[in-house]
């Protein structure tokens, strides 16, 4: 393993020595996510990832998991599975649950989940204009759950000319068809961007069937998703923008590993609504911001098509998150720059379940009293000096309904040694609040405590001197206490949740983009990943499900104007199993090749094809659930 990881490294390392004279689009993105302030990507010293929209419209046809599983660093488990499926985020090797999704910049919990995790099916990449990730933890700015890092998905907003319209359509394997219909365009002071779009698919089983002759039935996936972003400009200082997102999709699931099950289906339903209040001048920024998340999904399974004791079981699950947020950040020099922001978070959820079997019905319930919020004021200060020192440091202090007051803190300073290259390091602490379901369920514990984590990083990033090639090494190390626990009192079997446990997770990160001449790019990235826990004071290795190494490398080639080719290779290593999946305790890696083609036969007419996993890979994230073979996704667009 260790001999594998110095090869590929020296690939990444010796691969940025070429074409540093290109001329292919710089590397310097504009970035908000970092200090929820404008700023170029290499003035940072906090690690960003933009994935832009050129990088989107090469990925046509993919979902989010899908895309953002490419990135140094991000392992999603299910995002190869059948469309609709469960998917695990582990950012850096941290758990499910420990990344924030914000959408423009605005938290999307899911209060009804476990884990208040968003569901990122209910979002189709052709609404979205960039994603930027932001690694390490953040909670000082961003709140609750930004322990390994934040999720930021741009919306688009507006286009150049008046009107624009725009249409996509796609078909593949699976039976699987998309279609995307778009509207935007700028008249005088107002902006607008409308797009809607529908999948609808056949699927395949998620179950693994081992002999092959049980008939298990296939696990469709429909979807409708609608999203509107108006925005005004009163004056050249004040605007008013607002995002309306309203989506359900419907899906088959199977009993579990191994075991189909023909009538199971889930029906989910997603809608954010939000405005952003901005006043800019050069020295002052403004933001007020409301936002009302609502999510809701429904379970129900109509017989024991499996052979179970319930002859019909349904399950409801809602949640409401409110988010409201004043943020300013006050230019004193070009030296010198103070954020300061008080935000609300309140959350709801309402519960239940029901089931008939031989036994008698069963309920239970979570009823719309399981509720929460958090208070919290943060502040964050920048300096720069001529020499090229950097240091952000920041506060933040929450208050919590139930169990009262914590904080949390960044130390950030970052130095460039010339215009190319700046070395940075990190330390600073996250926290992430106990869910609605871990304080008012039957299992719930009102006495819980946050989760707390420390985390430390240090790191180098180095530019070619147009910012069209790339570098960065990072190391990370992650600390969290008072971790959530289902507890099962070995005495009286009663079960509920508690903090206990601790977790320490380690690694590194290598990334390089290498421009080739005028032809395009070749992006690669390793990362390495270990941890343990500690149970009842002994240590745990419980590092289930994340590889400890993965290696990603895409190569984006334009051998004449407007036809594309983009290779990609994915490796994925030795990881455990779930503590209760099936299987062997060891799971074994694996590796895919796709291939991505488009030609534009003019600026408004184009064509593309992606080939995925072409070498037919047999492969499990999870053992008893399949992952895709090889498959295709072929489609139109139309940009009138």
């Amino acid at each position: 393993m260790k001999k594998r990881i110095f090869v590929v490294a020296a690939v990444i390392i010796s691969s940025y020595t070429y074409a540093q004279d290109s001329t292919v689009k710089t590397l310097d993105e504009v970035i908000i996510s970092a200090n929820k302030t404008l700023q170029k990507q290499s003035t940072t010293g906090k690690v960003v990832t933009v994935i832009d929209q050129s990088v989107l419209q090469r990925n046509a046809g993919k979902t989010i998991s899908e895309i953002i599983n490419f990135q140094s660093g991000i392992f999603v488990n299910g995002a190869n599975s059948v469309i609709g499926a469960n998917q695990d985020f582990y950012f850096r090797g941290a758990g499910t649950g420990n990344v924030l999704v914000l959408i423009d910049g605005i938290p999307v919990g899911d209060p009804s989940q476990i884990n208040n995790s968003f569901d990122l099916n209910s979002i189709n990449p052709s609404s979205i204009e960039r994603i930027e990730i932001l690694k390490g933890a953040q909670s000082t700015l961003w709140g609750s759950d930004a322990v390994a890092g934040v999720i930021n998905i741009i919306t688009k907003k507006k286009s150049a000319s008046k009107i624009n319209p725009s249409v996509v359509l796609s078909y593949g394997s699976y039976k699987t068809f998309r279609s995307v219909v778009g509207l935007s365009g700028k008249l005088n002071r107002l902006s607008y961007n409308l797009n809607f779009n529908h999948t609808n698919t056949s699927g395949f089983s998620a179950a693994q069937d081992t002999s092959g002759n049980k008939d298990f039935d296939k696990d469709g996936f429909r979807q409708t998703n609608l999203q509107a972003t108006i925005g005004y400009q009163f004056t050249s200082a004040f605007s008013i923008s607002s995002l309306i997102s309203a989506g359900r999709y419907k899906t088959d699931i199977d009993a579990g590993a191994f075991k189909d099950d023909k009538d199971y289906i889930s029906e989910n339903k997603n809608s954010i609504y939000a405005i952003d209040a901005a006043f800019t001048s050069s020295r002052l920024n403004l933001h007020f911001i409301n936002s009302l998340i609502r999510s809701g999904r429904e379970l129900t399974d109509d017989s024991g098509s499996i052979g179970g004791f319930a002859t019909y079981a349904n399950g409801f699950y809602n949640g409401q998150h409110f988010v409201s947020e004043f943020f300013g950040n006050y230019f004193f020099s070009d030296k010198i720059s103070l954020l300061a922001g008080v935000q609300g978070n309140w959350h709801k959820t309402d519960q239940g379940y029901k089931s008939l079997s031989s036994f008698g019905p069963f309920e239970t319930a979570l009823g719309d009293s399981a509720k929460a919020n958090n208070t919290a004021a943060y502040t964050s200060l920048v300096i720069k000096n001529n020499s090229g020192f950097t240091m952000d440091i920041g506060l933040r202090f929450n208050h919590h309904s139930i169990y009262g007051n914590n904080s949390t803190y960044t130390f950030n300073p970052s130095f460039s040694i010339d215009e190319n290259t700046r070395v940075f390091a990190s330390i600073s602490s996250a926290f992430k609040t106990p869910s609605l379901y871990q304080l008012y369920s039957e299992y719930g514990n009102r006495t819980l405590n946050p989760e707390e984590t420390a985390n430390y990083e240090a790191g180098l990033q180095v530019f070619s001197n147009n910012k069209r090639n790339s570098f960065r090494i990072v190391g990370f190390k992650r600390a969290i206490k008072n971790l959530i626990t289902f507890y099962t009192n070995p005495s009286t079997y009663t079960s509920q949740y508690i903090n206990r446990d601790e977790q320490n997770d380690y690694g590194f990160e290598m990334e390089s983009t290498i421009a080739i001449g005028k032809k395009g790019n070749w992006v690669n990235n390793i990362t390495y990943v270990d941890g343990e826990g500690k149970e009842d004071q002994q240590k745990e290795k419980n590092f289930y499900r994340r590889p400890n190494f993965t290696f990603n490398s895409v190569l984006t080639i334009e051998p004449f104007i407007g036809f594309m080719l983009v290779p990609s290779f994915r490796f994925v290593g030795t990881r455990l199993k779930g503590p209760y999946d099936a299987g062997e305790p060891q799971m074994p890696s694996y590796y895919t090749i796709d291939l991505y083609g488009s030609y534009n036969f003019s600026k408004r007419i184009k064509v593309f094809l992606d080939l995925r996993n072409i070498t037919n890979q047999t492969y499990f994230d999870i053992t008893g659930y399949n992952n895709r073979k090889f498959n295709f996704i072929t489609g139109i667009g139309f940009n009138f």
